[in-house]
C-alpha cells in the first residue's frame, strides 16, 4: 500500500474510532426525535423528551437511592454535533425529583442522546 493511502486510512479510521466514543456515563443510545429517554445512572434517572411546540427538552431527573447526590448535571447531544447543557449542577435529596428543561431552538436534528453527569469532576 502506499503510503498516501496508508495515511488516508489511518485518518478515517481514527474519525470513525472518535465517532463512536461516548463521554462518562453516557450510554450512547440514539433516541428518535419523538422517543422519549429514560436512562439511569447510579440510581440517578432522567426521563426527558423533545417538545417541538417549544423547540426544547422537558423531563425530570429523580434520585432513586436512600441518600444524597450532589452535582447532577443532565447533557443532550443532539445527531448535528450540537451538544446542549450541560444543565446548573443540583443536589437531589433521596427519592427527590427535580424538572430539567433544556432549549433546542434553531437546531434541525433527527436523533438525540443524554446523560447524566455526576460528581464535581466531571468535564466543564
Amino acid at each position: 500500500m502506499r503510503r498516501s493511502n496508508w495515511l488516508g486510512l489511518t485518518l478515517m479510521l481514527g474519525f470513525a474510532a472518535c465517532q463512536s466514543m461516548t463521554e462518562a456515563g453516557e450510554s450512547g443510545t440514539r433516541w428518535d426525535i419523538m422517543e422519549t429517554a429514560t436512562e439511569t445512572r447510579s440510581g440517578v434517572t432522567l426521563v426527558i423528551s423533545y417538545n417541538s411546540a417549544t423547540q426544547s427538552f422537558e423531563g425530570t431527573v429523580r434520585n432513586t437511592t436512600s441518600a444524597t447526590v450532589t452535582d447532577v448535571r443532565v447533557e443532550i447531544h443532539l445527531s448535528n454535533g450540537t451538544e446542549l447543557g450541560p444543565t446548573p449542577r443540583v443536589a437531589l435529596n433521596a427519592q427527590e425529583t427535580k424538572p430539567v428543561t433544556l432549549d433546542a431552538r434553531g437546531h434541525s436534528f433527527d436523533w438525540y442522546s443524554v446523560h447524566v453527569e455526576l460528581g464535581a469532576g466531571e468535564h466543564g
